[in-house]
């Protein structure tokens, strides 16, 4: 794309950079989620925010952890207890600083995430072009898919680390390519690396990879290999940066294992979760068909080359091993969204390698992506009008009903625990550690919390059943917080809050 200025009474036509109009198209669909997400909203929007909601309750988890940071309560959710149940710590922190500048730290994450989401495509622009060697037509291509992504663009939108996982997983493995074509390991590659274990604990698997291949090089390599000492450097490096996601879990519960793993079922298991396999390929496929069936082909086409072998094992291996490691069905596969840029690489790279596909192929690959962008952009806003219609509408209502010698026990704690900005009983144990090891028992749950004093409860009915059709006849209704179908991000269609018979309100 060119533009025209003058010199001289001449005409001259000066470039524009291809970045700048991947950054635009990004900023478009980023702004067609905002259009549809308000549409749907209509006038019902909360108080506490200002334009955007969010569409999962975990994004005000990290607001909380990162508004305790900022005010010296340490790594927590209830204030000074410091505890492993966000397992972003380097998101936390960023949140926390741009506490700085605003205290609405949900709009923080927001940006964050669009600014990451805005940089992807770029980013694999330029990696398909100067690191893989594609040509400019097909670098364009795979920039463009980037951007077209539906999954990207709701990380973008979401407010969670997906975004930012994505970024650097592209960077750690352009980073590792790079310093391979080199035959040298670099530091870049370990700083990228620790970020991301400090983002998302799959990184560990990125890690766990590239390591080996430097291994394996190094075993391949004379005895007299100087990238040997750059190994030890590198590891040293890594160790140093990636410490706060082992020291945390290490100092408040004397494991490596953070909470929130335990607590969202992290195990080994020898056969894989065959569902989930299949869950895993149903997203990728569906986020972009074509793209798909590219990246199918390209395990035969581009099975002699070493550096696309690399992206595939990583890109792949992903959600294969989280098929054997606790698999998440939940907020629609959001934690292997990170390697989709990964494989837009090398589905664009099959493409270039055969020159049977018809030229229709480009064409195809935005019509499939800005379809199924369009089709996510409004369960997106649905969930976003679910958080509002449950989570915020009980802080609501909390505020204005909550007296002073009330203690809150709650099923989903994070926009509750944010907002109304009081301590609260996690009775999922998730914020509240001891209660974790009696979840398999209700009763035991009940009474560990009132013990601690809980009178008032917000719960889902059917999360956990035997709660509350054991003690229903304790509890007195105040109010139900139903969602508006499709059910998108809730345990329940209904949240409810019960008061202790008895106690003050009820």
């Amino acid at each position: 794309m060119t533009v025209e200025g003058s010199g001289h009474g001449t005409q001259r036509r000066k470039p524009i950079a291809f970045e700048v109009w991947l950054v635009a198209m990004g900023m478009a669909l980023l702004i067609l989620f905002a259009i549809v997400q308000r549409m749907l909203l209509g006038s019902a929007v909360s108080s506490y925010l200002h334009f955007l909601g969010v569409p999962l309750d975990d994004i005000y988890i990290h607001t909380r952890f990162a508004e305790n940071l900022a005010h010296g309560f340490s790594y927590s959710f209830n204030p000074g207890q410091t505890l492993t149940a966000d397992t972003s710590p380097l998101w936390v922190a960023l949140l926390a600083v741009g506490g700085i500048f605003t205290s609405h730290l949900e709009l923080v994450a927001i940006v964050i995430s669009m600014l990451a989401y805005l940089t992807l495509g770029p980013g694999v622009y330029r990696a398909s072009r100067d690191v893989f060697h594609l040509t400019e037509a097909h670098a364009q291509i795979a920039g463009v898919a980037t951007v077209i992504s539906s999954r990207l663009v709701w990380s973008g939108m979401s407010g969670m680390e997906t975004a930012l996982a994505a970024l650097l997983a592209l960077l750690v493995v352009e980073e590792h390519i790079r310093s391979r074509q080199r035959i040298c390991p670099r530091g870049r590659e370990a700083i990228w690396l620790g970020l991301g274990i400090l983002v998302r604990p799959e990184f560990m698997f990125f890690a766990v990879v590239l390591i080996a291949d430097w291994v394996i090089m190094g075993i391949h390599q004379s005895s007299q290999w100087g990238g040997r000492k750059y190994i030890r450097t590198l590891l040293l490096l890594l160790a140093v940066i990636a410490s706060p996601a082992f020291l945390l879990p290490l100092i408040t519960r004397n494991s490596l294992i953070s909470h929130s793993s335990v607590v969202q079922g992290a195990h080994i298991t020898l056969v894989p979760n065959f569902r989930y396999l299949w869950f895993a390929a149903r997203i990728l496929a569906s986020n972009n068909l074509i793209v798909f069936a590219l990246l199918l082909a390209g395990i035969w086409l581009l099975r002699t080359d070493g550096n696309f072998r690399m992206l595939y094992l990583i890109a792949l291996g992903l959600p294969i091993l989280q098929a054997f490691v606790a698999p998440q069905f939940r907020q629609s596969g959001r934690y292997f969204f990170p390697v989709i840029p990964l494989l837009i690489i090398v589905a664009v790279a099959a493409w270039e390698r055969t020159a049977r596909l018809p030229r229709l192929i480009p064409v195809l690959i935005m019509l499939a992506g800005l379809i199924e962008t369009g089709r996510w952009s409004r369960i997106a806003a649905e969930s976003v009008r679910n958080i509002n219609d449950q989570h915020l509408a009980v802080v609501s209502w909390l505020n204005a009903n909550m007296q002073p010698t009330d203690t809150l026990a709650v099923d989903d704690v994070g926009a509750i625990g944010y907002f109304l900005n009081k301590p609260v009983i996690d009775l999922t144990g998730l914020m509240t550690p001891p209660l974790w090891p009696l979840q398999h028992e209700q009763d035991s749950v009940w009474r560990a919390a009132r013990a601690r004093g809980a009178n008032l409860f917000v719960l889902y009915r059917r999360l956990n059943p035997s709660f509350f059709a054991e003690h229903q006849d304790s509890l007195v209704l105040q109010q139900d917080f139903p969602v508006r179908l499709p059910l998108a991000s809730a345990a329940d269609t209904t949240m409810s809050i019960y008061r202790l018979k008895g106690t003050h309100g009820s």
